[in-house]
Order: structure tokens, then C-alpha cells, then sequence
């Protein structure tokens, strides 16, 4: 997806979500048009938390790249940002629109509140790698690294289904 695009499907994102929002809780598309933006937008979001990711999880590997502390604290900056986007990038609920496929299982709309706290662990892990990266500290950036790794695993465990 080229940068345009993901602007484009944020921005949408944005008023999808902001509707919602207003609205104080969870809505059902009203269409499937309602949950093709609602989709993309939030695939945008993970996609480009994807292509922050690429650099610098390689260094957690044994025989990884060395560990660029300035790289980890920009790149995990921007996933904070993403990462708290998240929840209200759900809040519509897209269950029963099948022709955009999606890996959201339906445990995301039935447990809301699980479902934010597993992305707010992911937004706190995330500033954590900011603070240990900006310290140049390459063993505590590392290992801050990690936990952030395991907040995406443990959210994708319980709230990202099999590859469509």
C-alpha cells in the first residue's frame, strides 16, 4: 500500500471512528461499503505498524543486525501512536460483511475491554523501547524490544485469526 493510500485510508479511518466514538460504544457497519473503510482503515494501521516493525525486530535475533537505539526509539515512538488507534479503530464492528477479508476474529467485539487493554499494553511497551533507546542503552533497549514484541504476540493470540 503506497504512503497516499495509507493517508487516505487513516483519514478515513479518522471519521469512521470519530463517528463511532460520538456515539459512546460499538456500531455495526450499516453496509458493506461501511465495512470496507472501516477494514482498510484499520489494516492501514497495522501495516504500517508491520513496516515500522521490519528494522528492528531483526535485532532480537542471536545473529541479528547490532541493536540502533535511535532507530528503535523513532520507530517505536510512531507504533505508540499507532497502537493507541487501535481500539477505536474497532469500534465498528464489521462481523457478517465477508467480502473483504479480514484476520479480526469476533472475540474483539465481545470482550472490548480485553481487547484495549492488550493495545494499551502495546502503546506502554512501545514508550518503554522510546525511553530505553533514547537512553543509547543497547542491552535495555533490546530487551524492551522484546516485551514490546510479546505485547503485539499476545494481542495477536487472542484477537487475530488465521491468514485469509
Amino acid at each position: 500500500m503506497n504512503r497516499l493510500t495509507r493517508i487516505g485510508t487513516v483519514a478515513a479511518l479518522a471519521a469512521v471512528s470519530t463517528l463511532a466514538a460520538s456515539q459512546g460504544a460499538v456500531t455495526k457497519a450499516a453496509s458493506q461499503a461501511d465495512a470496507d473503510k472501516a477494514i482498510h482503515a484499520r489494516q492501514a494501521i497495522f501495516e504500517q505498524i508491520k513496516d515500522l516493525n521490519a528494522p528492528i525486530a531483526p535485532m532480537l535475533r542471536a545473529n541479528g543486525p547490532p541493536v540502533d537505539t535511535a532507530l528503535v526509539a523513532t520507530n517505536a515512538a510512531k507504533i505508540a501512536e499507532l497502537a493507541a488507534k487501535i481500539p477505536p479503530a474497532f469500534l465498528v464492528d464489521t462481523r457478517g460483511f465477508t467480502a473483504t477479508k479480514t484476520r479480526a476474529v469476533d472475540l474483539i467485539w465481545s470482550s472490548q475491554a480485553d481487547f484495549k487493554t492488550n493495545a494499551d499494553a502495546l502503546v506502554t511497551a512501545a514508550n518503554k523501547a522510546v525511553e530505553a533507546g533514547k537512553s543509547g542503552d543497547a542491552a535495555a533497549t533490546k530487551a524492551a524490544l522484546g516485551v514490546m514484541g510479546r505485547a503485539c504476540g499476545t494481542c495477536h493470540d487472542s484477537f487475530r485469526g488465521p491468514a485469509p
